[in-house]
């Protein structure tokens, strides 16, 4: 499950979810950040503090879900979750109710540790498959980059919206 870093297509993927963490890391430190990071932007949207207890869950899940479409040898194994998935909600009430310095130091060291393994999944595993029940047969490369990694690069940006909005009003 190695590879070398200059032939590891995962490389990038690390990096950007490297650059993920150094981004939130700008967040908490700014007195004008922290009033607004519970602040409910409106209906069906979440907070700051809820996308980032999302994102501590959510980073995990899918990596999991990595290592069990690797065991299984591709093919096998069946993924996915609704919207009201339970443990998906509980990530995000976690994050609401959090601290918000815990909450992205717990953040920071899931998208380390991702970043850690998806260095190492080799090509023969990266090419391994499972069936992802909201679009069908997957390989661990198209997981890695769709649901863990542009995922990740999304709600960065949500974050930074919904902070942006309380920011800049008049």
């Amino acid at each position: 499950m190695t590879a070398g870093n200059e032939e590891n297509p995962g490389e990038a993927q690390a990096r950007r979810l490297e650059n993920v963490a150094e981004q939130l890391k700008t967040l908490q430190p700014r007195p004008d950040v922290a009033p607004h990071m519970r602040a409910d932007p409106g209906d069906n949207e979440w907070s700051a503090m809820q996308i980032l207890g999302h994102m501590v869950e959510m980073i995990p899940y899918w990596m999991n879900h990595c290592h069990a479409m690797i065991a299984a040898g591709g093919g096998s194994h069946h993924f996915g979750r609704s919207l009201d998935a339970p443990e998906r909600l509980v990530g995000v009430e976690l994050g609401a109710a959090g601290n918000p310095d815990e909450i992205l130091r717990v953040l920071n060291g899931e998208l380390q540790a991702a970043a850690t393994t998806i260095r190492r999944v080799s090509a023969a595993d990266r090419d391994k498959k499972g069936v992802y029940s909201k679009g069908g047969e997957m390989t661990v490369a198209e997981v890695i980059e769709q649901l863990i990694v542009a995922h990740a690069e999304a709600h960065l940006a949500q974050v930074r919206a919904t902070l942006r909005a309380y920011l800049y009003r008049s």
